[in-house]
């Protein structure tokens, strides 16, 4: 159990379902409620299925590059801090173009399944193995099915920018997760050159 929330909080994090909510709103606030209720389910089973086949394939894909677990957590700690020192320092934007429905695209991906999910998702499940991260994986996309099917009522309490503070939030954390990536990867890669 102690691996399934060690695997939980990251991936909650790196989801940011709060930080979704001005998104998903602004895209989905026109929609009638049939519509937007589409769009949610369209949104989570597009971010799992991106996420579990991601989960599934980049094992064997990374052992036919010749990739060691080091490699992966330094990499994906570098990563994880870009993607979140870009949410803290720049303005978020609403993605550009006109979606009949914006439920696969953008906010199944890559809002809810893009780099720093996929990211963490290799990262946890080196860490904690793959049935804590499927677990994780699942349980924070029924949070987020959640949070969307009250983004009207969430919006309305939190407002846009108690949204986007509780999301440069998350990001630090994130970036606190990466840089302790990094350092985990460094000292398995050095300990693993030591004769």
């Amino acid at each position: 159990m102690q691996n399934f929330w060690q695997a939980f909080v990251p991936l909650f994090v790196a989801f940011d379902g709060i930080g979704l909510l001005p998104l998903f709103w602004g895209l989905a606030h026109r929609l009638n409620a049939p519509q937007r209720q589409r769009a949610i389910a369209e949104a989570v089973v597009t971010a799992f299925l991106v996420a579990v086949g991601f989960l599934l394939v980049s094992r064997y894909v990374f052992a036919l590059m010749g990739l060691e677990l080091s490699d992966v957590m330094i990499a994906g700690g570098v990563i994880l801090i870009i993607l979140c020192l870009r949410d803290l320092l720049l303005p978020e934007a609403l993605p550009e173009g006109e979606y009949p429905s914006p439920g696969i695209v953008p906010v199944g991906v890559p809002l809810l399944a893009g780099p720093a999910v996929l990211t963490t998702v290799l990262l946890v499940r080196d860490q904690y193995g793959r049935t804590a991260t499927f677990g994780a994986l699942v349980a924070n996309l029924v949070l987020i099915w959640i949070l969307l099917q009250t983004s009207k009522w969430l919006i309305q309490r939190l407002g846009k920018e108690g949204a986007q503070l509780v999301s440069k939030i998350f990001s630090l954390m994130l970036t606190a997760f990466g840089v302790m990536l990094i350092r985990r990867g460094i000292v398995s890669a050095v300990s693993g050159l030591a004769p």
